[in-house]
């Protein structure tokens, strides 16, 4: 009777362990930092030490802060998913924060008439 009940805690302990294990896969993600840099004629990412690239790829929930600069000419502006550099000028810097929440293929250009950026959230 006692190794009955023994093996029967054994088990709802694990239970609770596992289900609290589950819950843990929930927790916010990890804010990314980036440079993202704007000449006249494209808008790219850092990716690593010195690759910069144009076409990005992110998890969907990833949350990434762009430190923004301006090594073009003229006077830019960016908007992501609603957050905007503001008007940058040539050799400004800024942040912004973006959180990649849906699937899809997104393009953005620098304004006005500035080159573009493509990211994918798979």
């Amino acid at each position: 009777m006692r190794a009955l009940a023994a093996i029967a805690v054994t088990i709802a302990a694990a239970a609770i362990v596992g289900t609290h294990r589950s819950h843990a896969t929930t927790a916010p993600g990890v804010v990314s930092v980036s440079k993202l840099m704007i000449t006249d004629h494209a808008v790219m990412i850092r990716i690593r030490r010195h690759t910069w690239r144009s076409v990005v790829r992110y998890p969907r929930g990833a949350e990434v802060r762009y430190d923004v600069s301006n090594r073009g000419t003229r006077v830019y502006s960016l908007d992501i998913l609603g957050s905007v550099t503001g008007r940058l000028a040539p050799g400004r810097q800024t942040t912004m924060l973006v959180a990649w929440t849906h699937r899809g293929n997104f393009v953005f250009r620098a304004l006005p008439n500035g080159a573009r950026i493509v990211v994918r959230v798979a």
